[in-house]
């Protein structure tokens, strides 16, 4: 076991996003899925979506947080009235994007259905929300290549003013014009390795502004024990063994950590910079948890650390609970949670 501590140190979130305000990006997701983004002002977005399961489907006014992570990573995250959450990863300098998207089961089901121009359809979108089925939620974590950044300025409201049908053949002179194939721009291995092998076996600990305190073990490279606690001794959340989606961002040691906990229906998106030391975390909280906090004071009081993970002797009369919680409670509207932050220490389990 290799302990380091760190000071922890507030992060600050840059408001500098004027490299990216203004732009409008085309990208090619690894499984052939064209989306377009326009980066319209500090606090909104447009956006069409050309191919995939969702295709034809297009935005106006989507409100958006957006900052700047370790320099030259913007964070981009929203949550649609189809109850979808996003969280956008991207880097201009290397032209690499990366996203990942929660869909409630509703929507994994009938994806069509959200297949048109929403805002003429809000309260549809709304109804469908509601009627579900909310869970599982279906995690989709993919890479994906910025074949076009174009910089056309803010506030513009005929950069995006036409369905994703009618816009087509601009599309396809758009590739052209880049030199490459229409719709199925091919990706590659262009950032070398992407394996999360460096981070198994770490253990890291970090404490938000709010004073909530973190622990995450990543199991393996699909597995992780996660526990939120609000003091010392005392633990508001754990999960163990919880499927996770772990990539590698270019750069030294930068990775993505997401997931949603089953039980709660709390959808995560870590980004964690071990060399620097810091984290940007986005956190998807459904509005139970907010009205009824004090269901989520759960008795693990017998939680304890064992070597290099973090292990509870009892979780799953806990987990039931919060489930039998979730499922009686409202999960809409989502709330968007963003913080950066430093690590408190870092462990790393050698065997």
């Amino acid at each position: 076991m290799v302990h380091q501590e760190t000071t922890p140190k507030p992060v600050s979130q840059s408001h500098d996003i004027t490299k990216i305000t203004g732009k409008r990006l085309l990208y090619t997701y690894e499984n052939g899925w064209l989306y377009e983004l326009y980066v319209k002002n500090s606090t909104t977005t447009d956006y069409r979506l050309h191919s995939g399961p969702v295709a034809k489907r297009w935005v106006k006014n989507q409100k958006v947080n957006i900052q700047l992570f370790a320099g030259n990573l913007f964070k981009i995250s929203w949550c649609e009235p189809t109850g979808t959450a996003v969280t956008l990863s991207i880097n201009l300098d290397a032209r690499q994007h990366h996203g990942v998207i929660y869909f409630p089961r509703w929507v994994h089901l009938n994806a069509s259905k959200t297949a048109l121009f929403q805002n003429h359809h809000l309260q549809e979108m709304r109804r469908l929300r509601d009627s579900g089925p909310t869970y599982p939620i279906d995690v989709v974590n993919e890479f994906a290549e910025l074949i076009l950044v174009d910089d056309v300025g803010v506030d513009k409201e005929d950069v995006i003013s036409t369905s994703p049908t009618e816009f087509a053949p601009t599309i396809e002179r758009l590739c052209k014009k880049a030199n490459l194939p229409h719709i199925l721009a091919h990706f590659g291995e262009k950032w070398g390795s992407r394996d999360p092998i460096n981070l198994v076996g770490k253990h890291l600990g970090f404490t938000y502004r709010n004073g909530w305190q973190h622990d995450l073990y990543v199991r393996t490279a699909s597995s992780i024990d996660y526990r939120i606690r609000s003091r010392l001794g005392s633990t508001w959340h754990l999960s163990d063994d919880q499927d996770a989606s772990i990539s590698r961002l270019i750069g030294p040691n930068r990775y993505i950590v997401s997931w949603t906990d089953v039980s709660s229906g709390i959808s995560t998106s870590l980004t964690l910079d071990v060399d620097r030391l810091e984290l940007h975390g986005v956190h998807f909280l459904p509005q139970w948890i907010l009205t009824n906090i004090e269901e989520l004071q759960l008795s693990l009081s017998s939680t304890a650390e064992s070597g290099h993970r973090i292990v509870s002797s009892s979780p799953n009369s806990s987990e039931n609970s919060m489930t039998d919680s979730r499922d009686a409670g409202n999960t809409y509207p989502l709330h968007n949670v963003v913080e950066s932050t430093s690590f408190s220490f870092v462990e790393d389990y050698e065997g």
